[in-house]
């Protein structure tokens, strides 16, 4: 526990609050350990890769109880069968950098965060067509950008017949984001790009599109 005592010893000196946490699941106290010792929310919480996959139970503590304001990072290895029906945020950005498979449509919906990026993500066509669904109906309003890296080929070839996406003829102008553009009920614009391994979506500011 000496890094314990060193940060304490620190921060009482400085009438100072710890900004960010990196762990590994060894380091799973710690969650608690900074939520008992000070009001102010971390800044950045990140989990990093350990060699063999966690327990359920052991990243589920971890995405419930870890809470940051800026950056959620999670390097970590996750087991096949993980999954989370919890709600995670509000939080500026969430990074997952590898297996990010236990992400569903459900997830991406409930999250509440301004940019996500996930990769090794196993969502279908159908899934990225309902949440653009919900986000032209309003959902994930705070949401600014979104995305993800599939894990195998994902045909999203008929997003454009399904949403009625209407290519911008903007799309080589430095400032466009998109190969498509898609409008939320408010009026709100987006600019899309994808491939087969790959779904991008930039909210964009107002008049970007004209």
């Amino acid at each position: 526990m000496g890094t314990k005592w060193i940060v304490d010893y620190i921060t009482d000196l400085f009438n100072l609050d710890v900004y960010g946490l990196f762990i590994d699941t060894n380091g799973i106290w710690a969650i608690d350990w900074i939520n008992d010792r000070q009001e102010k929310m971390l800044g950045s919480f990140k989990l990093l890769n350990t060699p063999k996959s966690n327990s359920n139970a052991v990243l589920n503590y971890v995405l419930r109880n870890a809470r940051a304001s800026d950056f959620i990072v999670l390097d970590d290895m996750v087991p096949d069968n993980f999954q989370f029906d919890g709600i995670l945020g509000p939080v500026n950005h969430l990074l997952i950098r590898s297996h990010g498979h236990w992400v569903t449509l459900d997830n991406l919906m409930t999250f509440d965060f301004t940019k996500i990026i996930v990769n090794g993500s196993r969502i279908s066509a159908s899934d990225v067509h309902s949440f653009l669904r919900h986000w032209r109906a309003g959902g994930s309003n705070r949401m600014t950008f979104l995305k993800l890296r599939f894990e195998t080929d994902t045909n999203l070839e008929n997003l454009e017949e399904v949403l009625n996406i209407i290519e911008d003829h903007l799309r080589n102008r430095a400032e466009w984001n998109g190969d498509y553009s898609i409008q939320r009920n408010d009026g709100v614009k987006a600019g899309m790009r994808f491939g087969t391994r790959y779904f991008v979506m930039t909210v964009l500011p107002p008049r970007e599109i004209i």
